[in-house]
């Protein structure tokens, strides 16, 4: 993350609330920017095709695709993202940039082979006719897949201008082709989806290679055994089953979810909250990067150069007091801001959902999703600090004890009626927020002795 790290720091060091707010709002918009502004062009898209002449089960059919389609492709893209990730910061540190890439190169060819034959085995069996939809399925899955590869490299870009505008590029394309293509129906606006994150996909491939050129070649030593760790493909496929195990059982519960079309089921009970939830992410993740991208990475590769330079004793211990306390004052942070977050969204919920003409009945379950969402953020800093110093198979172990806890909980939640509805992501994130805390306290009290001795 040298990149947005760089551009913080730069801002910060103003010490003006000017450059203040810049930092964090950087950190918004890179941190959360793709989330965000997929969710509101997946929302424009849908709204261009209710305006122009497309019916609301074409537009349902359009959404529940959508949303399954994200599903898969962060699973299965999962399995490598983190593998690759950790690939190229390792050959970054050993100052080869020339590496990064072929294998960019290879991560894409192997990822669109592997998406492609899944997404086109799903869609040759799971349907029945519907040539077209079928094929715009598998497109939409490929091309998924290879954004969130690529999306390993937004925050290392310092043009982080280019970033924002090629994400508003790529879905104001789509915007502009599903205005064109409503009258196709739900293929229409999945035509309008695909050439948006085509293009999304070309200008971030483009920004990559601009900022590490290389020759053109492909390579695959990321999959090189030796260069590689295997538990981080869990890892990342794990993490991601974890957040959308929830929704998939919502999904197909007879009492909270619909058919729309084929194998694509969707739970209107369940999503529309869920997917109000996640706006209120954007503060905790731009306190994330900040923190985590000043103050402890600083902490950090002080430490850590430390010890390779051959440091003093005292010199290594109060650089690992340093690091111990940015790591906890940037989960702190995260925890409070998020927490401000929650509590302001639950007081104007009501509001919100008058705008936008949602039923009140779903506020409790919004409240809900609201908390959950803001655990996940610190669960996610938490499995973060844990990667910077190296423990996989604890952050393995939390994901595989998330993914159970959300599995079994939210199978109690639908037996035990509406009311604890979204309780099992929430109670879920909580346990292994919880755990995770813990875990990483220990760690940190011994960290001079976990890091030699391990």
């Amino acid at each position: 993350m040298a990149g947005i790290g760089f551009d913080l720091r730069r801002h910060l060091r103003k010490e003006t609330y000017v450059g203040l707010l810049r930092a964090y709002g950087l950190a918004a918009v890179v941190g959360s920017g793709p989330w965000v502004v997929a969710i509101v062009g997946t929302i424009v898209i849908g709204l261009a095709a209710l305006v122009y002449r497309s019916t609301g089960a074409d537009v349902t059919v359009f959404f529940a695709t959508v949303t399954h389609l994200t599903a898969a492709s962060l699973v299965t893209s999962g399995l490598l993202q983190l593998v690759f990730t950790r690939f190229i910061a390792d050959r970054l540190f050993e100052k080869n940039p020339d590496i990064v890439v072929p294998n960019l190169l290879g991560a894409l060819l192997v990822t669109t082979a592997a998406s492609g034959g899944l997404g086109g085995l799903f869609a040759l069996f799971a349907f029945k006719g519907m040539y077209t939809y079928r094929l715009l399925f598998m497109l939409n899955f490929v091309v998924l897949n290879n954004v969130w590869i690529l999306s390993v490299f937004l925050t290392s870009l310092k043009s982080y201008r280019s970033v924002v505008i090629l994400f508003l590029g790529g879905y104001g394309t789509a915007f502009i082709l599903a205005l064109l293509l409503a009258p196709k129906g739900a293929e229409g606006l999945l035509l309008a989806f695909f050439v948006g994150q085509a293009i999304l996909f070309s200008a971030t491939l483009w920004l990559v290679v601009r900022e590490y050129p290389t020759s053109f070649r492909v390579e695959f030593r990321f999959l090189d055994r030796r260069k590689v760790f295997p538990v981080l493909a869990g890892t990342g496929a794990l993490y991601n089953v974890g957040v959308w195990i929830d929704k998939v059982i919502f999904w197909w519960a007879p009492e909270t979810g619909i058919e729309v079309v084929g194998p694509i089921h969707m739970s209107p009970i369940y999503d529309v909250p869920i997917f109000l939830a996640y706006f209120t992410i954007i503060p905790g993740m731009a306190v994330f990067l900040v923190r985590i991208e000043t103050d402890f990475a600083d902490a950090y590769d002080s430490f850590y150069k430390s010890i390779r330079e051959g440091a003093s004793l005292v010199t290594i211990q109060r650089g690992g007091d340093r690091m111990v306390k940015a790591a906890r004052d940037g989960i702190y942070d995260i925890f409070r801001v998020q927490g401000i977050t929650v509590v302001l969204f639950i007081l104007i919920a009501p509001r919100i959902l008058r705008a936008l003409h949602i039923p009140l009945s779903y506020t409790p379950l919004l409240t809900v999703d609201v908390i959950a969402t803001g655990i996940q953020v610190v669960f996610l800093a938490i499995l973060t600090v844990l990667f910077y110093l190296d423990y996989r198979k604890l952050s393995f172990t939390l994901n595989v004890l998330f993914c159970m806890a959300n599995l079994i909980l939210t199978l109690l939640s639908i037996q035990l009626g509406p009311r604890f509805y979204g309780y099992g992501f929430a109670v879920s994130l909580l346990i292994v927020s919880t755990a995770g805390i813990a875990i990483l306290t220990r760690r940190l009290k011994r960290l001079e002795y976990e890091t030699f001795m391990r």
